[in-house]
């Protein structure tokens, strides 16, 4: 044997002489102790607590300090108290130990599902008992109050549950989710909303996308939000792009940036007022000269009564000597979002019905149908209308659909069937189905027949309402993508339209406010900077993202809806509501900002668009019905 080779085992038998001289030393030391009649918890007790008489580093704080560093920077001696620990007492704890329950956390995969924190504690306590113990140990009160009854130990084993979540999804968002995501299951079971939830998600309490709805997809034609995975499937092997809306004038790109006004007290519904809510904002807040009115235009965007104010006040003010008192350098415009309000109204007159005529082509027919609720008949919120003709569009295009598949002797009543025949179409033969129902509805012959089926009266009236529902809808549709998108091209086309459409169903006031905005746009009456001006600055983008356009007048409806919320918050019987509207006027702001910070910090996403559920069962159900007999073309009267 050589000497390297001797040499490791020399090594190994002198360690082995020193434990063995360690372990004799400590028996005498254990022998003596016994033989004084001390303890070991006495002599540790006694060594952490008290001073001793050797000076400089027998302080009971040195010592209890040489005591933890000694026991703790031995792993061996960790893992053996560990093994060993005392059934009354939580034991020592050890990063290694904890990062072993939590583990188990993460492999258990039959967690069972809860219904109280009680249970929630279970799960902690079974599973992760070192922990469970090290929290409560830790979340044992200062001092003991004997004037008081003992603590209630349900909610702090509440709070274990939830310290227990944090801990296991910051470790491994992905593999340690099933805990967090059970106590998400139970938030959701209690009726904490997604949004509430998406915040939690962030804290780390539990997953964000538990039992999360599906949304209505963004810009999706009919057929593809009917059957999105089918006409994926094959437009995926078109060689062009699937056909999308057309792009005229897009705005380029930016995040608008607004600042709210003081309280302004005056009722702008009269002209009077008028006056006064002008003179506030351009004199009192912006603090303008008069000499600044004398080559300078303002816009101003409201709604029909707003900018018809606007123009008589100039009426009145012709002969004034001053710039600001002719008023003529406001151009009061029609807003976007007051005109898509109307262009709803002006649908749900034309094509709402009545109870006496039950005819599938009209709204009333759709509304009973889906068994939709608190719609009136005249002037609907535009929230539950926009929902109800965008599904009514989508309806009648798959009922469309599917009369063209019943040719075919597909079965229509059931969905998964509709979804195999078109997944087994190939691209060619899809796209032909979609230019089929195109020409059947969408060209002029389909809404305008010829005057010899009139004079027959032979024309298909039940389907001439649902192709004139279907012409007029593009335009709504047309004028929705452009504001979403910052398309002003787009825009100016639908203005166009509505002339038309508004006019044409009596609606005099907004067809003459629509009239003006496309003189405006399109005539020699505003050159090409002040037309993109007048446009551009009629939208809105708060999140500077492409697809988050948004109509001015919107935008200022929202802040509207926070004013409202902030006086409901705070109003009382003794603070009132001009010096609550004071005050949240110009505090609304910072408070909006304050909630937005904190959700960006926080949550998940900072959305306005509301979860809904999917639209695709309303729409196959009411398409199917439709597919029936109303919206077959029959050549000839029925």
């Amino acid at each position: 044997m050589s000497l390297l080779q001797a040499h490791p085992i020399r090594h190994v038998k002198k360690q082995e002489d020193l434990k063995d001289a360690a372990r004799r030393r400590v028996d005498d030391i254990c022998r003596f102790m016994r033989k004084k009649d001390i303890t070991l918890r006495e002599f540790i007790h006694v060594y952490a607590t008290t001073q001793g008489s050797g000076g400089y580093g027998e302080r009971p704080a040195t010592r209890a300090k040489r005591l933890v560093e000694t026991i703790y920077s031995q792993p061996e001696v960790l893992d053996a108290l560990q093994e060993h620990r005392t059934s009354g007492m939580a034991g020592i704890v050890t990063v290694k130990a904890l990062r072993k329950e939590m583990k188990a956390l993460e492999e258990e995969s039959c967690l069972a599902p809860t219904k109280s924190f009680g249970q929630m504690y279970e799960q902690v306590s079974t599973r992760a008992a070192l922990l469970c113990g090290l929290l409560n140990g830790l979340m044992t009160p200062k001092t003991e109050r004997t004037d008081r009854p003992p603590r209630d130990p349900v909610k702090f084993n509440h709070r274990i549950a939830i310290i227990t979540s944090i801990l296991c999804y910051s470790r491994t968002s992905e593999g340690s989710n099933k805990f967090p995501r059970m106590f998400g299951a139970f938030l959701y079971s209690n009726g904490v909303i997604r949004r509430v939830l998406d915040l939690l998600h962030q804290f780390g309490l539990c997953e964000g996308n538990v039992f999360r709805g599906a949304d209505i997809p963004p810009n999706a034609e009919a057929i593809r939000s009917a059957y999105p995975k089918s006409a994926k499937s094959i437009l995926s092997t078109l060689a062009i792009p699937y056909l999308a809306m057309l792009t005229v004038e897009l705005l380029e790109l930016r995040k608008t940036d607004s600042k709210t006004l003081g309280p302004i007290l005056f009722n702008e519904g009269t002209l009077d007022g008028s006056y006064e809510v002008v003179g506030s904002i351009y004199k009192h807040q912006f603090r303008l000269d008069d000499q600044e009115f004398d080559n300078r235009l303002f816009l101003a965007f409201g709604d029909q009564k707003t900018s018809s104010l606007i123009r008589s006040m100039q009426a009145k003010q012709v002969d004034a000597s001053a710039a600001y008192g002719r008023k003529d350098w406001m151009i009061g415009v029609a807003a976007l979002f007051h005109l898509r309000m109307n262009f709803l109204w002006l649908m749900q007159k034309t094509h709402y019905g009545n109870m006496e005529q039950q005819d599938p082509s009209t709204l009333y027919h759709n509304i009973n149908f889906w068994r939709r609720k608190n719609i009136p008949a005249d002037r609907a919120a535009f929230q539950v209308l926009e929902e109800l003709v965008l599904r009514s569009f989508d309806a009648r295009v798959i009922g469309l659909l599917y009369t063209r598949l019943e040719r075919r002797g597909i079965d229509t009543s059931e969905q998964d069937e509709v979804d195999r025949a078109i997944q087994d179409m190939d691209a060619a033969g899809f796209m032909n189905l979609v230019e089929d129902v195109r020409r059947s509805a969408f060209e002029p012959q389909a809404w305008r027949p010829s005057k010899e089926k009139h004079a027959n009266d032979t024309v298909d009236e039940e389907f001439l309402s649902h192709a004139r529902y279907l012409q007029q809808m593009i335009v709504y549709k047309t004028l929705k993508y452009g504001i979403k998108n910052g398309d002003i091209g787009l825009i100016d086309r639908a203005v166009g339209a509505c002339c038309f459409y508004f006019e044409g169903t009596g609606q005099s006031n907004y067809a003459f406010e629509v009239l003006y905005l496309k003189g405006l746009t399109s005539t020699k009456a505003c050159d090409k900077e002040l037309r993109r001006a007048i446009l551009s600055n009629s939208l809105v983008n708060p999140h500077g993202r492409r697809d988050a356009w948004q109509e001015v007048d919107r935008s200022l409806e929202y802040l509207n809806l926070e004013l409202k919320r902030e006086l409901w918050a705070r109003r009382t019987s003794t603070f009132g509501l001009d010096a609550l509207f004071n005050t949240t006027s110009l505090t609304a702001e910072y408070t909006v900002c304050l909630r937005k910070a904190i959700e960006k910090a926080f949550a998940r996403k900072d959305s306005s668009t509301h979860s809904v559920p999917s639209p695709m069962d309303d729409i196959h159900t009411l398409a199917f019905e439709l597919a029936c007999d109303s919206i077959k073309f029959y050549d000839g009267s029925r």
